[in-house]
């Protein structure tokens, strides 16, 4: 998962929207103007630069300018090397890679094989109860075999390893990380990377200050300091970017295009993402263990009023958990076809009603859901609360400041009924299933918010992990969109567009496989 603003996933508050603005609007944020300085605004903070605790979209926003790994991806998708000089498979479950000689971390200290081997491993460990376990549920061992070498062994063959680990294989010395499993990357304990930036100022009130790292091995960033500040209004942020006052931001809310396309002095592009929002209904718990109450809450939800509430027109309706480019990696351009053969709910008041009746809970019941109040899925929640009142069900909306209720949510406490939006790093299908519907996923900071998981399910996942492409692969991901559609644990909402806004004094090259994203930011004068 990549930047929803990345997969993806979680986040802890900084500052309320009005004290930000309020730096803002005094100039005390950013020296505006300054062709070496970027202040780019974010609408939930980047307060954890680990992944393992901050799987967000607005925290990878800054890790990937700080950290690297052995692989990252091009400008297509490709998986390429980063830290490492090259990589061999000598069988299935074995990748060893060849480390780059010279590498130092920001502090000029030399990066060496068992930190590399190391910032691997800890993801494994339930003590470190990292956000990315899934990713890496495969892995076996991780060994430094050489000075310059890493050997990875898998339980089984897993396609879909090295575009995991090229997200999420983040370097950091040994030894700062194992003496901070828990609160890595935070300001009591900053990380150390090897990027072509390193932190200088990270503050729960005052944002993050990147500067150009000196030491990077790579070619000079084109930005020698960059700043990132909290903005969590959305009017506030649109102001915020229309006067200078910030550069830019990489969350343009997908629903007030028509507010951002005109600003002078700033370019406001969308582009294909590669994300799926969706409702997960917890499949243990009470009534929603029920299937019939599952898919009558399914008809129940009208996702075209929900996709115009939350994202306007820069989206696509979802019918599966999948995203549009992996459902066209799977099936092809014409993937529709396949999709059309799968369980569906269309919006249908009086077929909830027959559904409900079905159930053991015929005439409704009370179910308690959390939601952010630092977003607009609440407007949709709001709307998703009046019609399951006209089948019986009294949905009692428990609303909670965003940081509360995505720490809530990632340690699966109270999971009831809950909108998510997931951004994902690659194409493949293997990347998503391991999250929504692998016991591995359905452990606390894992993202199987429905807890839907068997052991059918996973021998289906492992199946997709083993094959690398063919008919049986398509045939396994295909049953498991099948039985997920059957039982109703998640019902598919939209899959958004990503947005870029940006002062006409920088130019961008932003794309929706791009990861370290302030690194294709460059002043307008150098193109």
């Amino acid at each position: 998962m990549t930047p929803t603003p990345p997969r993806r996933r979680t986040a802890r508050g900084l500052v309320g929207g009005a004290l930000t603005a309020s730096l803002l609007l005094t100039g005390c944020a950013t020296a505006a103007g300054d062709p070496d300085t970027l202040t780019m605004a974010t609408t939930s903070p980047p307060n954890v630069l680990d992944i393992a605790h901050g799987f967000t979209g607005p925290c990878t926003l800054v890790q990937f300018a700080v950290l690297e790994s052995p692989v990252t991806r091009d400008e297509n998708g490709k998986v390429v090397p980063q830290l490492a000089q090259s990589w061999t498979e000598p069988d299935p479950v074995t990748y060893v890679f060849k480390l780059r000689q010279g590498v130092v971390f920001s502090d000029g200290s030399p990066m060496t094989a068992e930190d590399v081997a190391f910032s691997l491993e800890r993801h494994t460990d339930p003590k470190v109860a990292s956000e990315a376990a899934s990713m890496v549920a495969a892995v076996e061992s991780v060994r430094a075999t050489g000075p310059d070498e890493v050997t990875v062994v898998l339980k089984a063959p897993t396609q879909t390893f090295l575009s995991n680990v090229a997200v999420m294989w983040q370097v950091v010395p040994k030894k700062l990380a194992a003496a901070h499993p828990q609160d890595l990357g935070t300001p009591a304990s900053p990380t150390l990377g090897t990027g072509p930036y390193k932190v200088t100022r990270f503050s729960g009130t005052e944002g993050i200050t990147l500067k150009r790292n000196e030491n990077y091995r790579g070619p000079r960033p084109a930005v020698g300091t960059v700043k990132v500040t909290t903005i969590t209004d959305p009017e506030t942020l649109r102001l915020a970017v229309s006067s200078g006052e910030v550069d830019g931001t990489v969350q343009v809310p997908p629903r007030d295009i028509r507010k951002w396309a005109p600003l002078k002095d700033v370019r406001t592009r969308f582009y294909a993402g590669n994300s799926i929002a969706f409702l997960a209904l917890n499949v243990t718990y009470g009534p929603l263990a029920d299937v019939h109450v599952r898919r009558a809450v399914a008809h129940a939800v009208n996702r075209e009023a929900t996709q115009r509430l939350v994202v306007g027109a820069k989206a696509s309706p979802a019918t599966t958990i999948l995203t549009h480019p992996m459902l066209r990696a799977l099936y092809g351009d014409d993937f529709q076809s396949a999709v059309d053969r799968l369980p569906r709910y269309p919006y249908d008041l009086a077929a909830a009603r027959d559904e409900l009746g079905k159930s053991a809970y015929p005439h409704g019941f009370e179910l308690p859901a959390d939601y952010s109040t630092g977003n607009n899925t609440a407007d949709a929640l709001q709307a998703l609360t009046a019609d399951l009142a006209k089948i019986g069900i009294k949905l009692k909306l428990n609303p909670l400041p965003d940081d509360g209720y995505r720490a809530k949510r990632i340690r699966h406490d109270g999971l009831t009924l809950g909108m998510s939006d997931l951004s994902y790093a690659t194409p493949d299908p293997g990347e998503l299933l391991p999250d929504l519907v692998s016991s591995v996923g359905a452990k606390p900071y894992g993202f199987n918010f429905a807890q839907f998981r068997s052991p059918r399910l996973d021998t289906r996942v492992d199946t997709v992990l083993a094959l690398k492409d063919g008919e049986e692969r398509r045939q396994a991901v295909t049953e498991i969109l099948t039985e997920t559609a059957e039982q109703a644990a998640y019902i598919p909402l939209y899959s958004v567009d990503s947005g870029i806004a940006l002062n006409k004094r920088f130019t961008e090259n932003v794309g929706v496989w791009t990861l370290n994203v302030l690194a294709e930011i460059k002043p307008a004068e150098t193109g």
